[in-house]
């Protein structure tokens, strides 16, 4: 299972057996196959589930930068979720950010507000320059979402265009250069 290990938090890479077993609704596999107590706010996630293991099929190289469960490392539970939409340097980014990389997250509601979405970040982006020699990352935050668009800066990232999303509408796109990775390095013990 890949794994990547911060002070409080557990990624753990969702496979395509783990997806199925969530379309199922299957919790003792799904759990099983995680290693965590999978949150109801997850099994909710039907679509993106489907998107992400069409995506797996079709790019088998995509599933190690896909999605990862956050889980608490003490108590073994689900918080959340994060991943990378693609694999390093997708076309979509040429124009606005060559050799980028985009990433999305949530934390569910109950464990909002407690570092748990800067902590992830870091572990991904951290685990991500290591495996590949980006440029910067990329994250695109609706206009209404002010924690994460304060988050986003707080970590550093520049606002560098608009985008409308197809489902989400209006985004923001932020830029995060790797070279300013050292403020969040010292948070993550990979």
């Amino acid at each position: 299972m890949q794994e990547i290990i911060t002070p409080r938090l557990s990624l753990r890479l969702m496979t395509e057996d783990f997806l199925k077993a969530c379309l199922l609704e299957d919790r003792a596999k799904s759990d099983a196959l995680i290693g965590l107590r999978v949150s109801h706010d997850w099994i909710e996630e039907k679509d993106l589930m489907r998107l992400r293991m069409e995506e797996y099929r079709t790019d088998f190289k995509y599933v190690s930068w896909g999605l990862h469960a956050v889980g608490l490392r003490e108590s073994l539970e689900m918080v959340g979720f994060i991943g990378f939409h693609t694999r390093p340097n997708p076309d979509y980014l040429q124009t606005v950010a060559p050799n980028a990389i985009e990433f999305g997250y949530t934390i569910f509601l109950p464990h909002r507000r407690q570092g748990f979405a800067e902590e992830a970040i870091g572990g991904m982006l951290n685990w991500a320059v290591k495996r590949h020699p980006l440029d910067n990352f990329i994250a695109s935050v609706s206009p209404t979402n002010l924690p994460s668009t304060a988050l986003v800066k707080k970590l550093g990232f520049q606002k560098i265009g608009e985008q409308i999303d197809e489902v989400d509408g209006l985004e923001f796109v932020y830029s995060l250069a790797v070279g300013k990775l050292n403020s969040l390095s010292s948070k993550i013990c990979l």
